[in-house]
C-alpha cells in the first residue's frame, strides 16, 4: 500500500471499522484468537497515548482557532460598522463640500458683478471729474475774460474823460486860433496892402490844405484800421498758438502718463512672466522628481514581484520536499508493515521443528531489534528534516508576509504619487489658463500698438522684443515731438515778442495819429463815438452778465454732480468693504474645505489600514484552518495506519502462535475501543469544521 502525500479525508465516524463501533465482547473474542506479545502491546499503548495527546493538542488548537475566528468575526463586524459610519461621514462631507462649492460659485458671481459695478462707477467718476475740471477751467477763463473786460471798460472811461478834456482844450485852442486868425487877418492891424480877397485866398488855400490834411488823415485812419486788423489777427493767432501749446503740453503730459502706465504694465507683465517661468520650472522639476519616484517605485515593485516569485518558488520547493519526505515516511511505514506481515509456512508437529522455529523467532527478534534501531535512527533523521523544512517554511511565510507588507506600503506610496500627479496636472492646467490670459494681454497690446502683422511674421518668441522695440520707438517719437513742440513754442514766443514790440511801436504811432485826429475831429463825432462805445460796452456787459449767470448755473450743476459722485464714492467704498468681507469669508471657506479634504484623506487612510488588517486577519484565519485540517488529516492517517498495523498483527499472530495471554485481552480491547472512539470524535470534528 502506497500513500501519496496528505490526502483529503472523508468524515470518519463509528462506521470506519464497521456498521457501528465494536462491542467489547466481540473485540474480546477476536483478541483471544490473535496472539500478541508484550512488546507489541507496549508499542500499541505508546502509539495510542501519542495519538490521544496529539488529539487533545489538536482539539485545544482547534478550539483556540475557533475562538480566534470568533474574535476576528466580531472585529470584522465592528470594523464594518465603523466603515459604514465612515462612509456616512464621507457622504455628509461630500454634501457639505457640494453646498460650499455652490456657495463659492454664487459668491464669485457676486464678486464679479460688484467688480463690474465698481469699474462702471470708477469710469463715471473719472468722466465727471474730467467734466468738472473742464468746467472749472472754463469758469476761470471766463473770470479772466470778465476781469479783462472790466479793465478795458475802465480804460475806455478814462479815455473818454481824457477825450473830453482834450475836446475842451481843442475848443479853447480853436477859439484862440480864431482870435489869432481874426487878429492876423484884420486889415487894421496888418499892412494896408492886404485885402479881403487876399484873406479869402489865404482861407481858400488854408481850406485846400485842410482838405489835403483830411485826406491824409483818412488814409492814415485806413492804415490804422488795417494795422488794428492785423494786430487783432496776430492776437488771435497768438491766443490760438497759446491754446495749441497748452493742448500739446496736456497731450504730452497724458502721453507721459500713458507711457508710465505702459512701462508699469510691461514691468508687471515681465515680472509675471518670470514668476510663471519659475513656477513652470518648479513644476517641471516636481514632475521629473515624481517620474523618478514613479520609476523607482516601479523598479521596487518589479523587484518585490521577483522576490515574491522567488519566495513562491522556494515555498513550492519546500512543499515538494515536505511531500517527498512524507512519501518517504509513508513508504517506510509500508516497509515495516510488510516486514510484520511476512511469515513462514505451517509448522510440523515435532519438537525439533518447534525448537527450530523458536530459534528462528529468536533470531528474527534479534534481527527485528537491529531493524528497529535502524528505523528509529531513520525516523529521527526524518523528524529533523521535517523540523528543518518546517522552519524553512515558516521563514518563507515570514518573507511572504514582509513582501506583502512592502507591497501594501508601495501601493500607499503609489496612491500618494498619483495624488501628487493629479495636483501637478491641476497646477499645469492653471498655468495653461494663466498663459492664455498672458497671450491675450500680449495680443491686445500688439493690437493697440498696431503690431499684428509684425508679431505674425516674427512669431511668438519675438513678440516681447517687438513690443519693447515699439515702446522704445514711441518713447523716442514722443521725446522728439516734445522737443519739436518746445522749439515751436520757443519760436512762437520769439515771434510774440517781436509782434509785441511791433504792436507797441504801432500803438505809439496810432496814439500819435489819434491825438492828431482827436484834435482835428469835431465834438459831435466824438460824442457819437462815445455813445456808440457806451452802447457797445453796455451790450458786452449784458452778454458777460448772461455768461456769468450761465456759468453760475453750470457751477451749481457741477457742485450737485460732485455731491452725487461723492455719495456714489461712499457707496463704492461700502461695496469695497463688502467685497473684502466676502473675500475673507471665501478664504475661510477655502480653509474649511482644505480641512475637510484632510479629514477625508485621513478617513480613507484609516479605511485602507482597516481593510489591510481585515485581509491579514482573514489570511491568518485561513492559515489556522488549513493547519488544523492538515493536523487532523495527519492524525486520521496515523490512526488508519495504526488500524492497518493492528489488523496485520492480528493476522500474523493468528498464523504464528495460537496461544494468548488472558490478562492482555481486556487491556487490548479497551485500547482498541478508545482508538475507535478517538477516530469517531476526529471525524465529528472534521464534519463540524467542514460545515463552518
Amino acid at each position: 500500500m502506497s500513500s501519496s502525500g496528505p490526502r483529503r479525508l472523508q468524515p470518519i465516524g463509528p462506521a470506519a471499522f464497521g456498521a457501528s463501533p465494536p462491542a467489547p465482547e466481540e473485540t474480546y473474542d477476536r483478541l483471544l484468537e490473535v496472539p500478541v506479545t508484550r512488546e507489541q502491546l507496549n508499542h500499541y499503548r505508546n502509539v495510542a497515548e501519542t495519538a490521544r495527546s496529539e488529539l487533545a493538542a489538536t482539539l485545544v488548537k482547534f478550539e483556540s482557532a475557533q475562538a480566534e475566528l470568533r474574535d476576528l468575526q466580531s472585529k470584522m463586524r465592528s470594523k464594518e460598522v465603523s466603515c459604514q459610519e465612515l462612509k456616512a461621514e464621507m457622504e455628509n462631507y461630500k454634501e457639505s463640500n457640494a453646498r460650499k462649492a455652490s456657495l463659492l460659485t454664487s459668491l464669485r458671481d457676486r464678486v464679479q458683478e460688484l467688480e463690474e459695478e465698481s469699474v462702471v462707477l470708477s469710469t463715471s467718476k473719472i468722466r465727471t471729474e474730467i467734466a468738472a475740471h473742464s468746467a472749472v477751467k472754463e469758469n476761470q477763463e471766463l473770470k479772466k475774460n470778465f476781469v479783462e473786460l472790466d479793465e478795458k471798460l475802465q480804460k475806455c472811461l478814462k479815455d473818454n474823460e481824457e477825450n473830453k478834456k482834450q475836446v475842451l482844450q481843442s475848443c479853447r485852442k480853436h477859439e484862440k486860433f480864431l482870435a489869432a486868425l481874426r487878429d492876423s487877418l484884420d486889415p487894421e492891424k496888418k499892412n494896408e496892402k492886404a485885402s479881403d480877397e487876399d484873406l479869402i485866398l489865404k482861407v481858400g488855400e488854408l481850406c485846400k490844405e485842410n482838405a489835403l490834411v483830411k485826406g491824409q488823415i483818412v488814409a492814415l485812419e485806413e492804415t490804422v484800421s488795417v494795422h488794428e486788423m492785423e494786430a487783432e489777427a496776430s492776437r488771435e493767432t497768438i491766443v490760438r498758438l497759446a491754446s495749441e501749446v497748452n493742448r500739446e503740453q496736456k497731450k504730452a503730459a497724458s502721453c507721459t502718463e500713458e507711457k508710465d502706465k505702459l512701462n508699469q504694465d510691461l514691468l508687471t507683465a515681465v515680472e509675471a512672466k518670470e514668476a510663471l517661468e519659475k513656477e513652470v520650472k518648479i513644476l517641471q522639476e516636481r514632475l521629473l522628481a515624481g517620474q523618478r519616484v514613479w520609476d523607482a517605485s516601479k523598479q521596487e515593485l518589479s523587484l518585490l514581484k521577483k522576490s515574491s516569485l522567488e519566495l513562491e518558488k522556494s515555498c513550492k520547493a519546500s512543499l515538494d520536499a515536505a511531500t517527498a519526505s512524507q512519501s518517504q515516511y509513508s513508504s517506510f511505514r509500508e516497509k515495516i508493515a510488510a516486514l510484520l506481515r511476512g511469515g513462514s509456512g505451517p509448522l510440523k508437529p515435532t519438537e525439533d521443528a518447534i525448537l527450530e522455529r523458536i530459534r528462528e523467532m529468536g533470531s528474527q527478534e534479534e534481527s527485528g531489534k537491529q531493524m528497529v534501531t535502524q528505523l528509529e535512527a531513520q525516523i529521527s533523521e526524518l523528524v529533523e528534516q521535517l523540523g528543518n523544512e518546517s522552519g524553512f517554511h515558516q521563514k518563507a511565510l515570514q518573507r511572504a508576509q514582509k513582501a506583502e507588507n512592502k507591497l501594501e506600503t508601495l501601493q500607499g506610496q503609489l496612491t500618494h504619487l498619483e495624488g501628487e500627479l493629479v495636483s501637478g496636472d491641476v497646477l499645469r492646467d492653471t498655468l495653461h489658463v494663466e498663459k492664455q490670459k498672458y497671450l491675450q494681454f500680449l495680443d491686445q497690446l500688439s493690437e493697440k500698438m498696431k503690431l499684428d502683422r509684425m508679431a505674425a511674421e516674427l512669431g511668438f518668441d519675438m513678440r516681447l522684443e517687438v513690443v519693447l522695440a515699439r515702446t522704445e520707438q514711441l518713447v523716442r517719437l514722443e521725446s522728439n515731438a516734445v522737443i519739436e513742440h518746445k522749439t515751436i513754442a520757443h519760436n512762437l514766443q520769439r515771434k510774440l515778442k517781436t509782434q509785441k514790440e511791433r504792436l507797441e511801436s504801432k500803438e505809439l504811432h496810432v496814439n500819435l495819429l489819434r491825438q492828431k485826429i482827436a484834435q482835428l475831429e469835431e465834438e459831435r463825432q466824438m460824442r457819437s463815438a462815445l455813445t456808440v462805445e457806451r452802447d457797445e460796452a453796455k451790450v458786452t456787459i449784458r452778454k458777460l452778465q448772461k455768461q456769468v449767470e450761465r456759468l453760475q448755473k453750470e457751477l451749481s450743476l457741477c457742485r450737485e454732480m460732485n455731491t452725487e459722485l461723492k455719495a456714489k464714492l461712499a457707496d463704492t467704498n461700502e461695496l469695497k468693504i463688502k467685497t473684502l468681507e466676502q473675500t475673507k469669508t471665501i478664504e475661510d471657506l477655502n480653509k474649511s474645505r482644505d480641512t475637510l479634504e484632510k479629514m477625508k484623506e485621513k478617513a480613507e487612510k484609516k479605511l485602507l489600514s482597516v481593510k489591510s488588517e481585515l485581509d491579514t486577519a482573514e489570511h491568518e484565519a485561513k492559515e489556522n484552518k488549513e493547519r488544523a485540517k492538515n493536523m487532523l488529516e495527519v492524525v486520521t492517517s496515523e490512526t488508519k495506519t495504526l488500524k492497518k498495523s493492528l489488523e496485520e498483527a492480528e493476522k500474523r499472530e493468528k498464523q504464528e502462535s495460537p496461544l494468548w495471554h488472558p490478562e492482555l485481552i481486556p487491556e487490548l480491547s479497551h485500547h482498541l475501543q478508545g482508538i475507535s472512539n478517538v477516530v469517531w470524535q476526529i471525524g465529528l470534528i472534521i464534519e463540524v469544521s467542514g460545515h463552518e
